[in-house]
């Protein structure tokens, strides 16, 4: 992508028509034309030239969609007394920790991470089931370090019912309280809830997802069933509908990590290749910016000061020295005055040329991104 900043005319004034032009017996025009000869503002060589940026080919990932990176996960995890059923070599409550502490602990480093449980407290017996349906946390919030994540996850116990209305509620209550991002970045939050049972707490997922993502912030909800049954899996795959996610079928404990190991990889490409927009953003601004460095620099050294102060040296020597173009300093000033004016706006009009035509070179750029500026 590459451009032209506009061209401007320059003219250099040399008079000024109705000033007096008799100072002690000297011509105080001929006197002026005759020092902004001696002290030209020469500009035509600090024009903008073309600027250029090379931009790098950024792939974006299958699942992108634009302007939706996600910035905080909640991965909901089930604690019902069904995960202690078998999964191969483990447990399915041992096998989804697992998974959940490598999913948690390598997600991509700009996203705040938290693991919500459900079900962990009471039993899945009817005197505790109150608890159990009661039982919705945040065991590991988004301000947690990660290297806590295994002393967290590992304390966990299958125990309980499933509340998984409960805990979709919980997550629309999280995540109603998160602060905007930098510069006012609203959040975009996904919650990712794994399962192997349906709710059995008297809930319905499918309105707590809906009125999750109706609540004003950008939320995806995504199911993941864990060795489900049909009716089960039907019942995941509406929350997730309703939510405005995907459902993820993982009938045993490897394809859980396949699973997991599929939507990390998708979670880092979008950062990824949100970077790559972002770094491809700052080259366009890096070579305007190194532009008006130019064409600063040059204006310093010869625009409208250099005159103006080699003027006002005459003026002042001649003072001085008691010369009669002293008598001239009144009626040269205003003439100079008059005349370098327009100059010194010459800087701050090119620079405001180049800088829209930056922004216009970078919103171009975005559009055909998908990203926009937040």
């Amino acid at each position: 992508m590459r451009r032209v900043a506009c061209a401007f005319g320059l003219v250099l004034a040399s008079g000024s028509a109705g000033v007096g032009q008799e100072g002690g017996g000297v011509d105080c025009v001929a006197l002026y034309a005759d020092l902004a000869n001696q002290f030209p503002v020469s500009l035509e060589q600090c024009e903008p030239k073309e600027v250029g940026f090379t931009l790098e080919t950024c792939e974006p990932p299958t699942s992108f969609e634009a302007s939706s990176v996600t910035t905080h996960i909640i991965l909901a995890l089930d604690a019902s007394g069904s995960m202690a059923g078998s999964a191969g070599s483990l447990s399915k409550m041992e096998a989804a920790k697992r998974e959940a502490k490598s999913f948690l602990g390598d997600v991509h480093k700009d996203v705040d991470v938290g693991l919500m449980v459900y079900g962990h407290k009471g039993s899945n017996k009817p005197e505790g089931k109150a608890e159990s349906c009661a039982a919705t946390e945040m065991v590991h919030g988004f301000d947690s370090a990660r290297r806590k994540l295994g002393e967290t996850i590992d304390a966990l116990r299958p125990v309980g019912y499933t509340p998984l209305a409960g805990a979709l509620e919980e997550a629309g209550r999280l995540i109603a309280s998160l602060p905007e991002g930098k510069e006012g970045e609203s959040p975009v939050p996904v919650v990712y809830l794994i399962s192997d049972g349906e709710e059995t707490c008297d809930g319905d997922p499918v309105a707590a997802a809906k009125a999750l993502i109706e609540a004003g912030v950008k939320t995806t909800v995504n199911t993941i069933g864990f060795a489900v049954d049909a009716e089960t899996e039907a019942q995941l795959q509406a929350i997730a509908e309703a939510g405005g996610g995907n459902y993820y079928p993982a009938e045993d404990a490897n394809a859980l990590q396949r699973q997991l190991n599929a939507i990390k990889e998708a979670e880092d490409s979008g950062h990824r290749y949100r970077y790559c927009v972002e770094q491809n953003v700052g080259k366009i601004g890096v070579a305007t910016h190194n532009e008006i460095i130019r064409i600063t620099g040059c204006f310093q050294k010869n625009g409208p000061a250099r005159g103006q102060s080699g003027i006002n040296k005459f003026l002042r020597e001649a003072k001085r020295d008691g010369r009669p173009e002293a008598a001239c300093a009144g009626e040269v000033n205003l003439m100079m005055s008059r005349g370098l004016r327009p100059k010194f706006r010459w800087l701050s009009e090119r620079t405001k040329v180049l800088n829209d035509q930056a922004q216009a070179d970078i919103a171009a750029y975005r559009a055909t991104t998908g990203f926009t500026a937040d």
